[in-house]
């Protein structure tokens, strides 16, 4: 059910939503065409797009999408429009040339990769919740709340390297959780997670306080239980998958980042992006917590539909309510004390993650975008979903549907959205 879910949202959206509506999406498709056109990586420049910064793997999958169903070589451009009122700064793009149509057909082609990274998504947060719980509501319950996340959504609808990105973290983590759980294949998972890891690394670089602060929870597990040849499993993977691109980057811009080269063509490329001076004053706080809140569950088309600021904050003000107690849940119920521990540790440092990548992101530039913190998407699913899990003193057909409040409550956000947005302005 959760997967069926999922696609049909998923789809929709996609449908629904003009071709290069979505943030930065013909950047996106300027570098898969780049590596189609050239069969090589572009350099970092204005030339090549506010995107060309990003590690490559996506775009490689892409350009390889376009190989196999044979896309003919466009250029990626929004037409011109005529102002209107019910204009929405973009959102509503009239198609009339068969050259644009043909544009936007295949805009919409490039965004299936995107769907099937969503569902592996989808797929692994069930995975990871039946590890912890063996309970099917729970399981179905946390990968619906993901299938269901309008936001979510949003970016498996779309042209982005986050799709594949929150895909292989969350495959990530769920391979962590099996070699925790152990079963007589220690070295095996631990591999595993090295190789998604070292995958999500050279696929974008917000995974990476993800990665680096679950391969310190491997290593001291590793330590504690005396399995060296884990720990080195898991980092010789990681490194074999993505070292080449840090080694790539000292060798053309110095930095195993190309920080200084990134900052420098985006401070170029679009005004008012990178801060002049980085900063986490007060100032920067305000504007990137409101921002946040307006942006984690939907924000659309160019990042300018929105839901409105009261029901953003009051899901916000559910969602703090239900992680804390989904914490606690997860610490008491799912599993014996030092197993639940690990547990409750993997999914604490994958959160913390991508909470640090949130704040690396804005102190740097402008951009507080939700969206970040949606590469830890299994560990908020299963912690949002556990803080309805178990409440006492209701009757017991009402503790059971509780369970499905976030996925109930991310289906009346979509139902809003369609309806506010994608049916009345939307469409291929």
């Amino acid at each position: 059910m959760p997967c069926v879910l999922f696609l049909g949202v998923a789809i929709a959206t996609s449908v629904r939503t003009p071709a290069l509506s979505n943030n930065d999406e013909a950047y996106h498709v300027q570098y898969a065409l780049y590596i189609r056109d050239h069969h090589a990586l572009p350099l970092i420049g204005v030339q090549n797009g506010d995107e060309s910064h990003q590690p490559p793997l996506y775009y490689l999958s892409l350009a390889v999408w376009m190989k196999v169903i044979g896309m003919q070589p466009f250029t990626p451009s929004l037409p011109v429009e005529a102002t209107n009122a019910a204009n929405l700064d973009g959102f509503d793009h009239a198609y009339t040339t068969a050259a644009e149509r043909q544009m936007a057909v295949d805009v919409h082609l490039l965004r299936l990769p995107s769907i099937g990274y969503g569902l592996v998504t989808v797929l692994a947060v069930f995975g990871s919740a039946w590890m912890l719980t063996r309970r099917l509501s729970v399981s179905s319950a946390a990968a619906s709340a993901v299938g269901l996340w309008p936001k979510f959504d949003v970016v498996s609808a779309a042209v982005t390297n986050e799709s594949l990105n929150f895909a292989l973290c969350a495959l990530a983590l769920l391979a962590l959780l099996l070699w925790l759980r152990g079963g007589g294949r220690h070295r095996l998972w631990a591999a595993v997670v090295g190789v998604f890891l070292g995958l999500a690394a050279i696929t974008e670089l917000t995974s990476l306080p993800v990665a680096g602060l679950l391969l310190l929870l491997l290593a001291a597990v590793s330590l504690r239980r005396r399995l060296p040849g884990d720990l080195l499993a898991a980092v010789v993977s990681f490194a074999a998958l993505s070292g080449w691109w840090f080694v790539r980057n000292v060798a053309l811009y110095g930095d195993p980042l190309a920080s200084a080269a990134t900052r420098t063509y985006l401070t170029k490329f679009v005004a008012g992006l990178v801060r002049p001076v980085p900063s986490l004053g007060p100032s920067v706080l305000s504007f990137s917590f409101h921002q946040l809140v307006n942006s984690i569950w939907f924000d659309g088309g160019a990042n300018q539909l929105t839901l409105p600021w009261l029901l953003d904050v009051g899901v916000s003000l559910l969602a703090l309510v239900c992680l804390a107690r989904g914490a606690w849940v997860v610490w008491r119920h799912w599993g014996g004390r030092d197993l639940s521990s690990l547990r409750l540790s993997a999914l604490a440092l994958a959160a913390v993650g991508s909470i640090i990548s949130w704040v690396l992101i804005i102190r740097e530039t402008t951009q507080a975008e939700g969206r970040y913190l949606l590469v830890a998407i299994t560990a908020w699913s299963l912690l949002l979903v556990a803080g309805t899990d178990s409440v006492r003193g209701i009757p017991t057909a009402a503790r059971h549907a509780l369970v499905w409040l976030w996925p109930v409550l991310f289906a009346g956000l979509d139902a809003y959205v369609f309806a506010q947005y994608l049916i009345p302005h939307g469409g291929f």
